[in-house]
This record gives structure tokens, C-alpha cells and sequence, in this order.
């Protein structure tokens, strides 16, 4: 996702790896975050451009995040032979590079390693997907319940979204995050080549406690901050605005509870779901309002450096996203979470650096890692509609399936981040399947 800061992370799996970059409508550059502009946008306005958020994490040493301080063309892709991540226990993964620009006038090559099976060998890789569904209790200042939001109403959706599920594209009939993959190795790849999220289970539900304060270091000063503040989307669901600090603390202590007790497994796509839940930071009157908003999910991984080969759980949080809460219409339902899973896909241990590349029509707003939804997050229409057959809500009259229209967020293509023309994607794309999103390769950073 894209990043709203610049931090200088190592991309290397050991103990409190380089920063998650978060869904944001913004990330950051190790794990991967996204971010919007909420609906009721705070007085002290939204977050514009990267910004750090979530480490990985070596699962013995957890970060305290509340003491954190938080202030038709030849081809220059190539897919190696057959052969995993070296040392790494974790999903099945294969391994190539790119020629792009150095920087200095020159080109160079750039390794990258991505979930699933080589292309060129052809066959389907099921990865399975293991969710942890969360529920929140949002408490008064005394003590005293102020809001119940649970996150059951919204898993039969989930469940039944193209992420999970198939549908038709110009690629195949395959699942979402498949069908961006194919379109990246579309001249790299046996026609049988697929990457599926398969079985998924929701193997924990869990439910967290919300204080209305906690105390957290701001400019080096330990000092109490509101943690929650909540709005009504135009379905009439609750919306939570988190203070990051207080949610990356519960992401790691509900992460690490799902691999202690065997739910989460390191072959897997490990998720944490949340019921319209977004991420802010703390403002300069922290008791009061809210900071700079909002991440709406990232993609990391937890590892332990005391085994070897070390396993790493490759893991996500995202949460489902009600119509009318951000301003973009096109950021509902489970844009978030495609977003994350086929970042996950491109680059599921952080450590895919590419050409520093410029955010669409944002001058002087970089990164330099392959994060594939990040680049797409900040154009207007970031979402691509898929309409599939879901299971009717209880007390709903009529038989059979009724129909819902799901927005999963258009990708780029690795051959955008190459910075060069033209694509040897699918009919040569640079973003997929929204391919009049990106018609061109990314521009260096200014």
C-alpha cells in the first residue's frame, strides 16, 4: 500500500523486519499498509503520501508499539528455475528479476520473489487461508460499554467475495488475485499456471476491548490519547477510527495467539478481519481529535529467528469498508483486503525493491518497492466491480442466491514498476484488470 513516510527499512526476515507498508489510500515500505480520506475527515485533514506502519515481527520479540514514538515487446522480466526462498519455511514461492533503471542513467537488475508455483513449470498452487474474524467492544471513559461492532454480519460476504471465489476475466475463470498474477506472466507462463487461496477457514473469532484513552509516547513524551472515535456509514453500520498504536499492539498479540495455538500455519495466507475498522495517528491534541487518516489495512509476517529454517507466517489485516465512509464510493466492501492479498502475492516477505517510482499525479511522492495496489489506490477509480451469486441474509424472503457487486481494487503490473514500454503483460496491460488505469509504466521519482 502506499506509505505515507519515507523510512530507510532493510528488507530482511529477521527480528522487527522493515515497516509494514499499510493499505492507505497510503503504506509504508516493509509491510504494506493502504489509506483514504474518511467521509467526515477530522479538522487536522488526512495523511498525503507514504507512510510507515506495521514491522514485521519476530514472534519472541513483539514491539511495544504503545512506547513507540510515533511522530508484444522483448521481455526484461525473467522467471529463475525452480527453487523456493533459501532458509525461509513459508507459502510455496518462486523467484525472478527485472532490468530497470538505476538512478544513475544506467539499468540493473532487480530480483524479486512472489507467492505461488513457477510459472514456467505450469500447475495450480493452493495456498490455504486461515481468517481470524474479530469483534470490537468500544468503552466509555468510565469504564462503561459505549458500542458493541461485531464483524459476523459481514463474513458470509466475505466468504463468498472473488477473493475467495471465481469469476470470469479476460485472463480465465480464476480468482482475483490469480487473475492479476496471470496477467503479469501471461508470456511466462504454462497456460494450467494458477495461484489459489484454497480451502479457507475462519479458524478463531475473537473479540477486542477498546479503552477510551491509553497512554502512548508522542515526541518523546508518554501521555494519554483518545484511542477511539466512531461515525455511522450510509448502511447504518458503525465505523471505528483506531489509533494505530493501540490496534498494531492487538494485531500482534491476536497474530501471535492464532500461531501459538496452531490456527495459523506458515503454508498459509494468514488474515485478521475487522468490521469497518481504520487506522489513525495522534494529533497534536490527541485527547480530543484524531490525527492523520486512515490506513485501511496492511500485509506483513510474522517469523521466529531461533529455528531454521525459520518459518514465516505471511499475514494480512483489512477490514470490511461500508458504503459512504470514505469519499471515494469506489472504496467499499473488500477493496482493502484484494488489495492486500495480491500485494502479498507480488510480495509476500517484504523484500521486492524496485526503481523508486512516482504515485500517479503526485509529483515528489515516492516508493521504491513493489507494492502492487499502492500506485492505484490514489487514482479515482481504483476499484474494479465484480458481480457474483452470494448466500441471502437470514429473514430475507425468496429462495435461492441473491446477487452482490463486490469491488476489489485494480493491481499493477510488475512491468509498470520496470519504468519501461512496452508491456509483455497480457495484451500489454500495466495495471490489471482495470487496464485503463495505468496505460503506462511508472515514472521515476522527481
Amino acid at each position: 500500500m502506499k506509505v505515507l513516510s519515507s523510512p530507510q527499512n532493510s528488507f530482511v526476515l529477521k527480528a522487527v523486519l522493515s515497516t509494514v507498508a499499510l493499505i492507505s489510500f497510503g503504506l509504508g515500505q516493509a509491510a504494506i499498509a493502504q489509506t483514504a480520506q474518511p467521509a467526515d475527515s477530522a479538522p487536522d485533514g488526512s495523511s498525503a503520501g507514504p507512510e510507515a506502519t506495521m514491522p514485521a515481527q519476530d514472534i519472541h520479540q513483539l514491539v511495544n508499539f504503545l512506547d513507540s514514538d510515533d511522530s508484444d515487446a522483448p521481455s526484461n522480466i525473467t522467471v529463475n528455475p525452480p527453487g523456493g526462498f533459501p532458509n525461509v519455511n513459508s507459502v510455496v514461492n518462486f523467484s525472478g528479476s527485472f532490468i530497470g533503471p538505476d538512478g544513475a542513467g544506467g539499468t540493473k537488475s532487480f530480483p524479486f520473489t512472489m507467492m505461488g508455483n513457477d510459472p514456467l513449470s505450469g500447475h495450480t498452487s493452493s495456498i490455504p487461508t486461515k481468517i481470524v474474524a474479530v469483534d470490537l467492544i468500544l468503552l466509555n471513559q468510565d469504564g462503561s460499554v459505549a458500542a458493541n461492532v461485531p464483524v459476523g454480519s459481514f463474513l458470509p460476504l466475505l466468504l463468498a467475495s472473488p477473493n475467495f471465489n471465481r469469476a470470469d476475466y479476460t485472463v480465465g475463470h480464476v480468482q482475483y488475485a490469480d487473475a492479476v498474477q496471470r496477467a503479469e506472466f501471461f508470456n511466462h507462463m504454462k497456460d494450467n499456471w494458477h495461484t489459489n487461496l484454497e480451502p479457507v477457514s475462519v479458524v478463531e473469532h475473537v473479540t477486542v476491548t477498546v479503552p477510551f484513552t491509553v497512554n502512548v509516547r508522542i515526541n518523546r513524551v508518554v501521555q494519554p490519547a483518545r484511542t477511539w472515535f466512531t461515525r455511522t456509514a450510509t448502511d447504518g453500520s458503525t465505523v471505528v477510527f483506531m489509533l494505530q498504536a493501540f490496534f498494531n499492539q492487538q494485531f500482534s498479540n491476536i497474530g501471535v495467539n492464532a500461531i501459538n495455538a496452531g490456527d495459523w500455519t506458515t503454508d498459509a495466507m494468514n488474515i485478521e478481519f475487522f468490521p469497518n475498522t481504520f487506522l489513525f495517528n495522534p494529533s497534536a491534541t490527541p485527547l480530543v481529535t484524531r490525527g492523520s487518516c486512515c490506513v485501511l489495512g496492511f500485509h506483513t509476517f510474522f517469523s521466529d529467528s531461533t529455528v531454521t529454517p525459520e518459518p514465516v507466517w505471511v499475514s494480512a489485516y483489512a477490514s470490511w469498508t461500508s458504503p459512504g465512509t470514505f469519499t471515494n464510493d469506489e472504496i467499499q466492501d473488500i477493496l482493502p483486503l484484494s488489495h492486500e492479498i495480491s500485494e502479498s502475492f507480488n510480495d509476500p516477505f517484504l523484500n521486492n525493491i524496485t526503481p523508486v517510482w512516482q504515485f500517479p499525479g503526485e509529483p515528489g511522492v515516492c516508493q521504491g518497492n513493489l507494492e502492487t495496489g499502492d500506485p492505484v489506490e490514489v487514482t479515482a477509480d481504483p476499484a474494479f466491480p465484480v458481480t457474483l451469486k452470494v448466500p441471502k441474509a437470514p429473514g430475507t424472503k425468496g429462495d435461492g442466491d441473491s446477487r452482490f457487486v463486490f469491488h476489489p481494487q485494480t493491481e499493477a503490473l510488475v512491468q509498470w514498476f520496470t519504468q519501461t514500454a512496452p508491456s509483455d503483460a497480457f495484451q500489454g496491460a500495466f495495471s490489471y484488470p482495470g487496464v485503463n488505469v495505468l496505460t503506462g509504466p511508472a515514472l521515476p521519482c522527481q
